[in-house]
């Protein structure tokens, strides 16, 4: 299993981009019932960030499912607003389940 981990900020308006999330985690969920999406932020620590986590059975389908969605008008659309709230360059991670 590959976990892709991606770290983005978010303003004052926090609420319309937690709204922006779940809008693009169930769009993302339902397109393909086997992907998991985990929405999170921290309580403690460094504040204004946003953790998505999402869980594929392998790499390549990962990569399959990410060219699809950079081609997918309606995810794009569903981004937009994710995007302009963003404080800046999200960070990616990959991990490889033990």
């Amino acid at each position: 299993m590959i976990i892709h981990q991606r770290e983005i900020g978010y303003g004052e308006d926090y609420s319309r981009f937690f709204e922006a999330l779940v809008k693009a985690k169930a769009y993302l969920e339902q397109k393909y019932p086997e992907v998991s999406v985990e929405l999170m932020y921290n309580l403690a620590g460094q504040r204004g960030r946003a953790t998505i986590q999402t869980r594929y059975p392998s790499l390549a389908y990962y990569e399959r499912i990410d060219a699809e969605m950079d081609n997918d008008e309606e995810y794009s659309t569903l981004l937009k607003s994710i995007i302009e709230d963003a404080g800046g360059l999200p960070v990616d991670q990959f991990y490889r389940v033990i």
